[in-house]
Parts: structure tokens; C-alpha cells; sequence
């Protein structure tokens, strides 16, 4: 192989020139892009992340992980990330990553809890939308510390934390069938609702949380009233039946009722967490005004059926106090059973009339004392004839046996007369016991045997011809009477005037005897006047015969049918 150059006279070859300058090549624009791209991506991420928090449930029901969401007012505030069991398995642990407008609101009084289609009698049907879109947790923002860690709810709170009002705290003997949402009713309007209620101490009652709306809280004062309103009040008395309900919200899930008395509307409204009194019904509230009672023990002789504790004590039909407690007792020393009924009389029910105001206890009882030495007796009367319902009664009685108000071993004794079906039975029993005394059997054979003679003497020949006899004596007597009227009828008529022509003789010859120098306490005189005053009446009780025959002429045979006038 030969080499070949360059020819002779050709110019030599220029050496190389190297470039050290280095330049981009533009391919690297699109990792470069690519790169702030995503810095500007996680920047945007990690400055809207929020925090990380923990929420524990009783159940996972209704929460998956990666795809439930945290909601308020339906705006997303978060996203639960992972779903784990407790440790000793007890409960779940929901971890959220929180948006960063969700920070400021994880404080200590921020309530979770997870919606999802309920049914109860106070609050309808909630969450019927989360059957399609499936359920979310609810964040209702608090006060208080920031927090992380939160214990969620099993059911949605009765009132959210941004509904102004106040919460004031009822005591009770027994909730009823008042419960968390329960509504609160003013005047017939529901302006609040029960909250809940603390079971800690149930030994001493029951402690129930009620929050009452701006502005109807403005109406509680010191002195208002709470009541229980719930379901339907029915009651018997005197009045008869009585019916009574606050709503049919409230006969469903309970309810309760306030008032003010106008004379309690004083001084500013009552604040935050002010307890209460929560009475049974709106006629305890009315009772609780009465605040003195004398309690007395009345020992009835006769039954006490129909009557029962919360009976009326009236005075002439208006109460005076009430029935507190009927027991059964065997009395060992006299071997024999007895019914004490405690009353308590509430003397302040009664208007006092020439006496100075605000009474004690001691003066009340000195007055029962003086009233029980004036006849004052208990009695038990039917209060109701329909269901049988009985009261007590006070009345006085003054002339029953004197007697004093007794000593008992802790109440004193108020004496007591029988009622009046006592009273009805027990004379009842006596015509009873008088009729059962009689021979009946005697009489019922002594009267068959009577009624038999008489059947067998009206159909013997004899009766019936006697019968007709006196018919036809009777027709031949009014034929002799017809006769008599138009006989006797002249003479009768001239009857009269000879009788008053007799009567002024007489008269006449009386005068003259007196006018003869006879002496006035002469015996002549004497029995002469007297002879004359029995014939003047002879006369005159001949006038009044024969007026009175001119009228009735019959009588000379019938006899006389009517006084003579």
C-alpha cells in the first residue's frame, strides 16, 4: 500500500484549532423544568398540610382509610389516613391529616364524631344523604388548648358550639323520659334543648344539662320554674278527667317547660350554669308555693278505698292540703289492724281576714286547736262517682262528742266521724238486721191464709145476693134524696128567718130581766144570764143546721160529708 501526499507545490495542511467553551445543550431544559415544577408542587403540599391527629371511636363503622373525609358546614378540613385497633382492642384509632385552615380550630373543646343516616323521636331523620356518598366525620370547632389527640363522639352533639344561648343545670329525682335532645318549651315554644345529663351521682338524683337559645335565655331569672312536660298528663279529681299535654314532640321524646312569675321578673337574667328544681309537673310547681305544711294522722274506721297518696284535703270543696301517706298497721297492744292517714294541711292556701300576715307553723297549729275544739272532724267523701276516686273532707260539726287534736308518736291525731257510705251501710245493715228479726215465714202463712178465706167468701151465693141487695138499696135511697130536695126545699128556706125572729127575743127578754131591779151578783141574775146565752147558741146552732141543710139535703140520710161553716 502506498501513500499518497500531496503534490509538489502544494500548500502545507493548517493544524487544528480546539474550542474549550462549553455549552448547554437545550435537551436539559426539560429535566430543569421538570424539577421546579415539582419543588413548586411539594412546596405548595407541605405548606397546605396541616397537621397529623388522632381520633378515637368505638367502631370503625361507616370509615375507610385513604377515602373518608373531615368535614365542617361541608367544607374538607381533613383525610383519614390509617385505621388501627386499640391495643387491648377496646376501640379504634383514627389517624387525619388536617388541612392547615383546620389548625387553628384543633382545640381542647373540638368535638368528632361520624355521620351517618339516624333515626330518633327528637331529631327526625339526619344524615339521609351519606346513604349515597357514603359517611364522613363532622368536626364541630372549640375553645380551649391546641390538641392533637380527641375522643370522638357516638352521637352528634344537641347543640353545635356556635348557637349562642346558656346552659343552666336542673336537679330531678327521676329523668323520666327526658334524654339528650329533649326539646325545652317557654309559653308553648320549643327554645331549647336537654343536652344531657350526669350520671355520676344517681344515688342523690339526677343532674340535667339544659341549654336554653339566645334570646329566650333572657327569661330565666332566679325565681323561674322548670317543670317536666313529657308524654301525656292524665289525672281524675273532683273536676273529672283531666288531659293534658305540652306537644306531640314532647309526648314522643319528653320534654320540659319553663315559667316566670311575674313577681320573680326582677334583677338581671339568670347565668350560665344556674341550678334548678326540675318538678314533676306544672301542678308541683303550684304545690311548691305552699311552703308550710302541718302534717296530722286521721284513723278511719271504714275503708279506704279510692283513696291514694296526692288526694285532695278540702274544706267544702276547695283544697286545703293533700294526701301524703296511707300505711297498714297491726297494733300488738290492742291486737287489732288500723290504716293511718297522713295528711299535710297547707294553711297558707287560705286568705286570713282580720289577723296580721306571715303566720308561723306554731300559730297555724294553736288555730287547728281551736277550730278541733269548735267541731272541726275529718271525713272521707267520693270525690269522683266515675272512677271512684275518694278526698278528704273538713267540716266542723258542732254537735258531735267534744274532743282534741290527740298525740301521736310523731304526727299529732286529728279526730274523724264516718263517711257517708259508712254512715248509709251501717243504717242499711240496721233495717237489715230489723227485717231479718221478723217472722217472715209466720206472716207469709198467716197472709196465704188470708187471701185464701177471702178468694172462698167472694165466691160464695151469699156475698154476690147481698151485693145486689145494696144495689138496688142505694138506687131506691138516690130516688128518696131527689124526693127530700124538692119537699124540704120550702120549708128549709123558711127556716131561717124564725130563727132570727127566736134570737131577738131572746135578746130582748134578757134586757128586760136586767132592767127589773134584779141585782148583778144576784144568783137569779147569774143562772137567768147563763140560761139565756146556752139558748142563744141552741138558736144559732140550729141557724147554722139548716143553712146547712138547705145546701145539702141529702145529709138527712147520707149523713154529714163536710165540717159545718
Amino acid at each position: 500500500m502506498t501513500e499518497t501526499g500531496p503534490g509538489p507545490g502544494a500548500p502545507a495542511p493548517a493544524a487544528p484549532r480546539i474550542d474549550r467553551k462549553r455549552r448547554l445543550s437545550p435537551i436539559w431544559l426539560i429535566p430543569i423544568v421538570a424539577a421546579l415544577v415539582a419543588g413548586y408542587l411539594g412546596w405548595i403540599t407541605f405548606s397546605s398540610k396541616g397537621p397529623t391527629i388522632t381520633i378515637t371511636f368505638q367502631s370503625a363503622e361507616g370509615l375507610e382509610a385513604g377515602k373518608t373525609l373531615i368535614k365542617h358546614k361541608e367544607v374538607v378540613f381533613g383525610t383519614v389516613k390509617t385505621i388501627a385497633l386499640s391495643d387491648d382492642l377496646s376501640h379504634v384509632e383514627v389517624t387525619a391529616e388536617m388541612t392547615q385552615a383546620a389548625a387553628p380550630h384543633l382545640n381542647q373543646d373540638t368535638r368528632f364524631w361520624v355521620v351517618r343516616p339516624r333515626l330518633s323521636a327528637s331529631g327526625g331523620l339526619t344524615g339521609f344523604s351519606t346513604i349515597v356518598s357514603g359517611s364522613y366525620i363532622e368536626l364541630d370547632p372549640g375553645k380551649g388548648e391546641s390538641r392533637r389527640d380527641f375522643t370522638g363522639l357516638e352521637d352528634p352533639p344537641v347543640v353545635r358550639a356556635d348557637v349562642p344561648g346558656t346552659e343552666f343545670l336542673l336537679k330531678a329525682d327521676r329523668i323520666g323520659s327526658v334524654g339528650p335532645g329533649s326539646p325545652i318549651f317557654y309559653r308553648d315554644v320549643q327554645v331549647g334543648q336537654v343536652m344531657g345529663f350526669d350520671a355520676a351521682d344517681l344515688a342523690n338524683g339526677v343532674t340535667i344539662h339544659a341549654f336554653v337559645r339566645a334570646p329566650f335565655d333572657r327569661q330565666v331569672y332566679a325565681g323561674t320554674n322548670f317543670w317536666n312536660a313529657s308524654g301525656i298528663s292524665v289525672g281524675t279529681g273532683p273536676q273529672g278527667l283531666k288531659l293534658q299535654l305540652e306537644s306531640l314532640t314532647a309526648v314522643l321524646a319528653g320534654g320540659i317547660a319553663f315559667d316566670t312569675p311575674a313577681a320573680a321578673r326582677t334583677g338581671d337574667p339568670a347565668k350560665a350554669g344556674t341550678s334548678y328544681t326540675l318538678y314533676k309537673d306544672q301542678e308541683g310547681v303550684e304545690e311548691a308555693e305552699y311552703t308550710i305544711r302541718l302534717p296530722y294522722l286521721l284513723y278511719f274506721d271504714g275503708s279506704v278505698g279510692g283513696l291514694a297518696p296526692g288526694a285532695s284535703v278540702e274544706w267544702r270543696g276547695i283544697k286545703v292540703g293533700r294526701v301524703a301517706e296511707i300505711r297498714l298497721q297491726y297494733d300488738a297492744v290492742q291486737n287489732r289492724m288500723r290504716i293511718p292517714v297522713l295528711v299535710e294541711l297547707e294553711p297558707q292556701r287560705i286568705e286570713l281576714v282580720g289577723a296580721r300576715p306571715g303566720l308561723g307553723t306554731g300559730e297555724y297549729a294553736d288555730r287547728v286547736k281551736a277550730l278541733v275544739a269548735r267541731g272541726l272532724r275529718a271525713q272521707l267523701k267520693n270525690g269522683n262517682l266515675l272512677t271512684g276516686q275518694m278526698v278528704v273532707t273538713l267540716d266542723i260539726y258542732p254537735d258531735t262528742y267534744p274532743q282534741t287534736v290527740g298525740e301521736g308518736d310523731r304526727y299529732p291525731i286529728l279526730p274523724t266521724i264516718p263517711g257517708q257510705f259508712d254512715s248509709v251501710m251501717r243504717s242499711v245493715n240496721g233495717i237489715l238486721d230489723k227485717v231479718s228479726a221478723l217472722p217472715i215465714d209466720t206472716l207469709v202463712e198467716q197472709t196465704n191464709a188470708t187471701l185464701q178465706s177471702i178468694q172462698s167468701l167472694a165466691a160464695s151465693p151469699d156475698i154476690t145476693e147481698a151485693l145486689r141487695s145494696l144495689a138496688g138499696a142505694l138506687a131506691s135511697t138516690q130516688q128518696l134524696l131527689g124526693q127530700a130536695n124538692s119537699n124540704l126545699g120550702p120549708a128549709l128556706q123558711q127556716l131561717p128567718p124564725l130563727l132570727a125572729t127566736a134570737q131577738q127575743a131572746v135578746r130582748r127578754l134578757s134586757g128586760t130581766l136586767g132592767d127589773q131591779g134584779y141585782g148583778a151578783d144576784s144568783t137569779f141574775k147569774r143562772d137567768l144570764t147563763r140560761l139565756m146565752g146556752q139558748v142563744e147558741d141552741t138558736l144559732r146552732s140550729i141557724r147554722i143546721l139548716s143553712d146547712y141543710l138547705e145546701q145539702h139535703p141529702e145529709a138527712l140520710i147520707r149523713g154529714k160529708t163536710e165540717g159545718l161553716n
